[in-house]
């Protein structure tokens, strides 16, 4: 269910849409219909074909005919080709709510509003109007983009925090600037050269230039497919070793969440936080090698059988060590049962020379391990795994790690998960 927040967020940006689209009605469309009927029908075609990335957000043109449209025909043209940019027949038919959709479409006409705002007020001028230079042209066309940049990103940010409770500092570093920041730049040249398409009227060359753009979706497409085949193999082999024991299943899945939990906290680049949930899936794929008897025992363990479970994080890494796309947590995998203070196993490291996310991985295991029923004892209860941890911290576990994972335990968005 939609959260109130969030119904007064699309209201308020719709209404602000209204707002710009009324100011620029007088503006007109200099370039024509011809022009802005073209962009609407390419971005109607490259927003419904667009398709998620697993770190990026989507891949779609509807920012550079946007941009396009701005830069040809004016304000207005830009934020009618937003609209056409909103409408996703595929989030329509998975029942997306339609709170949501009107946000959508609103934050990208406002956000087209004020850089079509600063587009003029910079000193620009449409190309159907008058003819471009560098000079009259460079400054307004970054000052523009980089407004629509911030504006979408600021907008989309509140509306993330909404809908899932986060800190709005948090949501604003997940979205990853950078990355978004450098696609939009590639995206703002792209409208910037159709723009100059349009005002020559070249239309073989705008499509030329189009062509290879939906050539590359099915390049991208099969990236994406590959990608998911990989993790749904993951979680497959997540289930054959849980089932060996009863007691652990769904381990490896609240693990993970924990482990991405603190990297977001501690402000780890998106890229490191996916590294880690695969490490986190996969930490205890070694005890695929450990007898089902040791695993289940209800007695205390003998020397050969604690000597066989500390086995289990080199195996783990080995096993994943020949998977060309594991390679880059075999590190993480064979660390997480390390201790800071150099009493873990199997090499006895401490401190620093343990990876990062292997230190949050022991974390979240650690906690997962304590409020998890075993054959030889319930779990602990919440605020008592809580009160463990933070006695642990410079010994076992990182200090750092462990105040970050409390902080997120007592925002109360990891709390319900605890079993």
């Amino acid at each position: 269910m939609t959260s109130r927040g969030m119904k007064v967020l699309a209201l308020g940006v719709c209404l602000l849409a209204g707002i710009l689209a009324m100011k620029f009605l007088t503006f007109g469309l200099p370039g024509g219909h011809v022009p802005v009927l073209l962009l609407v029908g390419l971005v109607l075609i490259t927003e419904n074909f667009a398709f998620s990335l697993p770190l990026s957000g989507s891949v779609s043109l509807s920012f550079a005919a946007a941009f396009a449209a701005m830069l040809h025909s004016g304000p207005l043209a830009a934020m009618v080709v937003s609209i056409a940019a909103s409408t996703n027949l595929a989030e329509a038919r998975a029942g997306k709510p339609v709170v949501i959709r009107l946000f959508n479409a609103g934050q990208l006409v406002v956000s087209a509003g004020l850089s079509g705002s600063v587009f003029l007020w910079t000193g620009g001028a449409p190309l159907s109007q008058a003819p471009a230079t560098v000079s009259t042209t460079l400054v307004p066309a970054i000052a523009s983009a980089l407004v629509f940049y911030v504006s979408n990103v600021l907008l989309v940010s509140l509306a993330v925090g909404l809908m899932t409770n986060q800190p709005y500092g948090r949501v604003l570093g997940q979205l990853g600037f950078l990355s978004y920041g450098s696609s939009l730049l590639v995206l703002a040249l792209l409208g910037l050269l159709i723009a100059h398409l349009l005002s020559i009227q070249s239309w073989a060359s705008l499509l030329l230039l189009t062509l290879p753009f939906m050539a590359a979706r099915r390049t991208f497409r099969v990236y994406v497919d590959l990608t998911e085949a990989y993790g749904s193999t993951v979680r497959s082999l997540v289930t054959a070793i849980e089932a060996k024991d009863p007691y652990t299943r769904g381990h490896s899945e609240r693990v993970a969440e924990y482990a991405q939990a603190i990297a977001e906290q501690m402000g780890l680049p998106q890229p490191d936080v996916q590294m880690l949930e695969r490490a986190a899936l996969l930490h205890d794929v070694g005890k695929i090698g450990i007898s089902l008897d040791t695993l289940v025992s209800p007695d205390e363990l003998s020397e050969d059988e604690m000597r066989a479970i500390r086995r289990h994080p080199g195996l783990g890494a080995d096993l994943i060590a020949d998977v060309d796309f594991l390679h880059d947590i075999v590190d993480v995998v064979r660390c997480h049962h390390e201790r800071c203070d150099g009493g873990g196993y199997p090499d006895g490291i401490l401190g620093e020379d343990i990876p990062l996310l292997a230190r949050i991985l022991a974390a979240a295991d650690s906690f997962d391990a304590m409020t998890s029923d075993r054959a030889y004892r319930p779990g602990m209860p919440f605020e008592q795994a809580i009160e463990e941890l933070r006695r642990v911290a410079g010994e076992q576990l990182d200090e750092r790690v462990v105040a970050s994972f409390v902080e997120v335990l007592r925002s109360d968005e990891l709390g319900a998960m605890a079993p």
